[in-house]
């Protein structure tokens, strides 16, 4: 990839994530990317094909940038530490207002699941890891699903973060972290 390119792909990440936080899912279009970024509509659907997989892009892209998979050698740390990320990626404006437009508003004329749906999915693989670590190390269950553990430490902040403004404390973290802990492990956190 060119300086240029790369410069220029940089330009549309940034420009996506205002669009789609001032319109959110569902009303985000290539043509304000363009207008923000000062590139052509035309760059836009060569390089992503789509509106979904720039909106996928530039959300995945924020996404690594403030929330780093741990891997501390426990799954209790493992999830203290994801906890403590997801709150820190909460509590930046940004961060709030991804989640918050990321649920689905029934009464929206066009709705976009597909999008939402990559985004939760790719999120939930790259955390997946941290279950099949602990798997390997014997820390969890056999009967454990991955999908509903991560269910069971996300769903408070990200419920502590849609219907509050107030910051997601580390304590706050650290006691969903011990709960999740206790009722996937094999042990006591």
């Amino acid at each position: 990839m060119s300086d240029t390119d790369g410069s220029q792909r940089a330009a549309a990440i940034e420009a996506a994530l205002e669009e789609v936080q001032h319109w959110g899912v569902d009303r985000f279009r290539l043509e304000g990317v363009a207008l923000r970024a000062k590139l052509s509509p035309d760059y836009l659907r060569q390089t992503w094909g789509s509106e979904e997989e720039l909106i996928a892009e530039a959300l995945m892209s924020y996404s690594r940038t403030m929330i780093e998979l741990p891997d501390t050698g426990s799954l209790h740390g493992d999830l203290t530490a994801l906890a403590l990320a997801l709150a820190g990626y909460l509590n930046e404006p940004m961060g709030r207002r991804i989640s918050r437009m990321l649920v689905i508003d029934s009464k929206a004329e066009a709705v976009d699941p597909s999008t939402r749906g990559r985004f939760w999915t790719v999120r939930r693989e790259m955390v997946e890891a941290i279950f099949r670590r602990a798997a390997e190390r014997g820390e969890l269950r056999d009967d454990v699903k991955p999908v509903v553990a991560l269910q069971l430490l996300t769903s408070p902040l990200h419920t502590y973060a849609l219907y509050s403004n107030d910051t997601i404390g580390p304590e706050y973290c650290r006691i969903i972290a011990n709960l999740v802990t206790r009722a996937v492990g094999t042990g006591v956190p």
